[in-house]
Parts: C-alpha cells; sequence; structure tokens
C-alpha cells in the first residue's frame, strides 16, 4: 500500500534505456540522445555535456572523468582513466622551498591537465554509434538559450560564490555578483562556442590551438605549472578495472589512481564481521561498517597513488586473508581510533548511469573536484578548471607525492556489479571522500536486505570522517541508533545533507531495465 512504503521516490523500470543523473536537463539530454539513434555511450558524454552547463559548480570540461563501461558481451567491464598529471614547470622541491606544508586549494597551482574532453571524445569515437557533433547539441543549445537554476543547485551555487577567482569566473557564473536563484535563466555562450569548436574540428581544438594557450596563460598567471605540452601530451588511458565478491555479486570498482579499491576492502571487511546478520538500521551494522571504514580508509591514505610511479599491493589489500587479519581488530563493544595500514607503503562531482535496449551501461563520474574547482575560469572560452591537484601529497616519502607529470589521488568512483559474469548494474555516489564508505553502504542495502535500487540509495547513510574521527548520521536512523552509537565510543556530529554526496543507479531487471536517482539531489531517472 502507498502509506507503507519506504521511500518517496519510485524506482523507474523502461525496457530500451535509461539514464540517470543528478539534474533533470541533463537526464533528459541523455534520452533524447537514445531517442536519435545513440547509444549509452553516446548517452553518457550528452549528459554530462550538459551537467557541464546546468550544474556548473560540480563539473565540467576543465575537469577529470573515469568511466566503467560495460559491453553487452563483456564478462566484466572496461575502465577508461580520463585524470589529467601534474604541470611540469615545478618539482616537489620546487614547492617546499616555497614554504608550503601542503597543496593550495584555489588557484592556479592545484590544476591539473583537464582530462574529460578527451575522456568523452573517446568514449563517443570507440564505443558510440553517433558523431559527437550530435552528442554536444543538448548542451550547445543549454548553453546558448539558457536553462533555469534547478533548486538544490541553486542552494549550493550561492554557497561557492566567494570561492570563484577571477574577475571571468565572477562574470559567468554571478549574475551581478550574486548566485542565481531558482527558477532564473543562466547561460555559458562562451562555452557553446568551445564545445562547438570541438564538436568541429575534435579534442585537439582543446588541447592546442587557441583555447590550450588560454588554459595555460590562466593557470600560469595564477601560479600555477601546466605548459602546451603538459596538454597536448594528454590521452584517456584504459586501464583493468579491481575487483572483489560480495555475497555472490561481483563488484568492479576504478583502478588507482582513483579510491574504489578502499570500497572493496570495506565490503571484505563487512563479509568477515558478518553485517548482513543485523538490520538494516541496527545499531550494531553500523557500528561494523563503520569500523570496515576506517581499515579500508587507513589503506587508502597510505597507498592511493597514480601506478605509474607507485605499485600498490592491491593483491594484497584486496585479499580474502588480509580482510580477515584485519576484522580481527574490531571489536562489537568498542569504536577505535582511525588505525594504521596494515602494510606499509614501499617508495564537487557528478556521477551519472546510462543503459541502452542492447545491454551497454555506462558508469560514468565527472568532476572538477571541489566546487567550482580552482575557481579560475578561463576567458573567452567558459570552461572551468579543476583543483584536483590540492590532493597531492607534498611529504616526498608518501606514495602520492607531487611530481611533474604525475596524476594525482583522485575520490572519483564509478562501480559497476556483474553476477556470474554478466552485468547486473551500474552505480555511483558523488561526494569527494564519502564516495568510498557510500558505494560499500549501498552495495550491502541492495544484496544483504533485497533493496531496489531507489531504496538502496535513499536508506540512511553514515559518514566518517578519517581526519577527525567523527561520525555524521543521516536523518532517518533512529535516536537510540546514535545513543547506542555514542555509548560505544563514536563520535557523532550534526551534519547537513550536502555530505552524503548524491548517487544513481541502474540494474537489469530480466529483460528491462530498473533504475533509481538519489533525493539528495535535483535529479531524477528517466527510462524509453
Amino acid at each position: 500500500m502507498f502509506w507503507r512504503r519506504k521511500t518517496g521516490r519510485s524506482d523507474v523500470i523502461a525496457p530500451e534505456g535509461i539514464v540517470a543523473a543528478s539534474e533533470p536537463l541533463a537526464a533528459q539530454a541523455g534520452i533524447e540522445i537514445l531517442r536519435s539513434g545513440g547509444n549509452a555511450a553516446d548517452a553518457a558524454v550528452a549528459t554530462a555535456a550538459v551537467l557541464d552547463v546546468t550544474e556548473p559548480f560540480s563539473t565540467g570540461c576543465g575537469g577529470d572523468a573515469f568511466v566503467l563501461l560495460s559491453l553487452p558481451d563483456g564478462r566484466k567491464p572496461i575502465a577508461l582513466n580520463g585524470s589529467g598529471r601534474a604541470g611540469s614547470l615545478a618539482k616537489l622541491e620546487d614547492l617546499r622551498s616555497k614554504g608550503w606544508e601542503k597543496m593550495p586549494l584555489r588557484g592556479g597551482a592545484p590544476v591539473t591537465v583537464p582530462g574529460a574532453m578527451h575522456l568523452w571524445e573517446t568514449l563517443v569515437e570507440e564505443y558510440g554509434r553517433l558523431d559527437l557533433k550530435e552528442v554536444l547539441a543538448p548542451a550547445i543549445r543549454y548553453a546558448t538559450n539558457g536553462f533555469p537554476v534547478a533548486p538544490i543547485i541553486s542552494q549550493y551555487w550561492s554557497m561557492l560564490v566567494p570561492v570563484l577567482q577571477n574577475e571571468e569566473a565572477r562574470r559567468v557564473f554571478t549574475k551581478n555578483g550574486r548566485a542565481p536563484k531558482t527558477g532564473e535563466i543562466m547561460r555559458n555562450r562562451d562555452l557553446a562556442h568551445t564545445l562547438e569548436l570541438v564538436a568541429n574540428e575534435g579534442s585537439q581544438a582543446f588541447y592546442g590551438g587557441s583555447i590550450a594557450e588560454a588554459i595555460v596563460e590562466t593557470v600560469q598567471k595564477h601560479g600555477g605549472f601546466l605548459t602546451l605540452e603538459d596538454l597536448m601530451h594528454h590521452a584517456t588511458e584504459r586501464t583493468e578495472p579491481v575487483s572483489t565478491k560480495y555475497q555472490g555479486l561481483e563488484v568492479f570498482e576504478h583502478p588507482p589512481n582513483g579510491q574504489g579499491f578502499a570500497t572493496l576492502i570495506m565490503l571484505n571487511i563487512m563479509a568477515e564481521l558478518k553485517t548482513a546478520q543485523h538490520g538494516p538500521l541496527d545499531a550494531q551494522r553500523y557500528h561494523l561498517m563503520i569500523e570496515a571504514k576506517k581499515l579500508a580508509y587507513a589503506d587508502l591514505l597510505a597507498h592511493n597513488a597514480d601506478p605509474d610511479f607507485y605499485e600498490l599491493p592491491l593483491n594484497v589489500l584486496l585479499s580474502s586473508k588480509y580482510a580477515r587479519e584485519r576484522a580481527k581488530v574490531v571489536s562489537t563493544s568498542t569504536a577505535m581510533k582511525p588505525p594504521s595500514t596494515g602494510i606499509s607503503p614501499h617508495g564537487d562531482t557528478v556521477y551519472l548511469a546510462t543503459a541502452d535496449g542492447d545491454g551497454m551501461a555506462v558508469s560514468f563520474i565527472n568532476s572538477l573536484y571541489m566546487g567550482f574547482g580552482s575557481g579560475l575560469v578561463v576567458p573567452g572560452t567558459g570552461i572551468k578548471l579543476q583543483n584536483r591537484g590540492n590532493l597531492f601529497s607534498l611529504d616526498p616519502d608518501h606514495p602520492n607525492s607531487y611530481a611533474p607529470g604525475k596524476r594525482p589521488f583522485h575520490t572519483i568512483i564509478p562501480g559497476a556489479l556483474y553476477r556470474e559474469k554478466e552485468l547486473y548494474g551500474v552505480f555511483g555516489i558523488m561526494g569527494g571522500a564519502h564516495q568510498a564508505q557510500a558505494h560499500a553502504q549501498f552495495v550491502s542495502n541492495l544484496v544483504d536486505y533485497n533493496m531496489t535500487p531507489q531504496e538502496a540509495l535513499d536508506h540512511p547513510r553514515f559518514h566518517h570522517d578519517q581526519e577527525k574521527n567523527t561520525v555524521a548520521l543521516e536523518n532517518g536512523i533512529p535516536p537510540y541508533v546514535q545513543g547506542e552509537l555514542r555509548r560505544l565510543g563514536h563520535r557523532l556530529v550534526h551534519e547537513t545533507m550536502s555530505g552524503f554526496g548524491g548517487g544513481q543507479a541502474i540494474l537489469r531487471l530480466g529483460d528491462a531495465w530498473i533504475a533509481g536517482s538519489d533525493y539528495r539531489k535535483d535529479g531524477m531517472a528517466i527510462g524509453i
């Protein structure tokens, strides 16, 4: 009966294709592409490009992107790494000589090569049915003609106006110095022109020529380290996904430099701790998941780095033997302090999902890192530049230490699920450091409690801050659970909805697809 529904949204079920995204116009753009004869790869890029326009502080072609692409006859997803590298104008010792203890958050210094645009082109050219001009057309239309700002996006936008660093950023992304209100029309005609150039000439128009020159000039003017050669040498890389088995379901994540392997470690430890024997809202379930998260993130923070510079011990970290040993340090009656890794080291985002009638599904995540990234907009282009380099360490002994040409630690992670070597679904949850722990909670909701995608996304989550050792609990977790977690020694803090990100998921349901879209965002799932 309706009054017993567990969630405020229905799952969307459709046979010929689904798009799930954090903003409605972007989701509809993906459907428009599917109706025009495109496939899930085309729809994913169209959706991402519209989000560049309609949710501008979270994503864009000036950021990075990762993809897990599931082909209809594939036994595992294809991983595409669209993250860029640090500029070549500075070395670690140069930064340390400035007296920096950590990388700056805004300005030119944390700007790395934008990788998203090349990944968009790669995905369409190698796996799509349409050409890039058709795929980018909806984004060009909204950037030219304008779009009404969605409610939650308006709220975030208003908080982020102060981070805009240069006059161009304030010109393009404010209305007389203020954020747009809900329903107000915003445009980005400079970005429309950039996308038109790329649609006609390919990504070389972005990574070379006048656009690249403007990117480099902007970055260097604000203290950054990119060169034209850095942009010209960028390319999307195909890598091998990493996975683990959880209750019979194979969970795939993008490999490092992304943080997805922390999800897999956390799930392995949760399996050893038998969290599924507790109810979905039981205090002991949350306690054990939080403890598993602490252990997984200890490994993440110690080991995540560019694999071209550091050989990660993934075979050990993802082994059942390692999970058993780590689980032994968890107490059912006392919360632990954030631990160290079990192995010593050696040496604002959007997520979207698409699926089509042929069985292709795309798990796609695109990000500027923090809201509006570096805070810089490249004059005349509408391009926002990311600040992903902020996640580099300036500790020369850390695997993630800064180096020219190196990819930084990345928080963005697409996920995929397989059962008996066949695609079961794609999913992702945006939210910085929240992502890996949210992935594990989502998978557990699906598998351990037979929730639908929408229910699994909506179920109240926890967020543990590794540095502060605090736990935020969402509304919907009963007060007695909070009291029990305090009794066990967890330090609870109040958190707003923004701290729990927002996700999308599409799963197989017989001959159709079933999808959910997180209520924490403006978005929707829509099918044909």
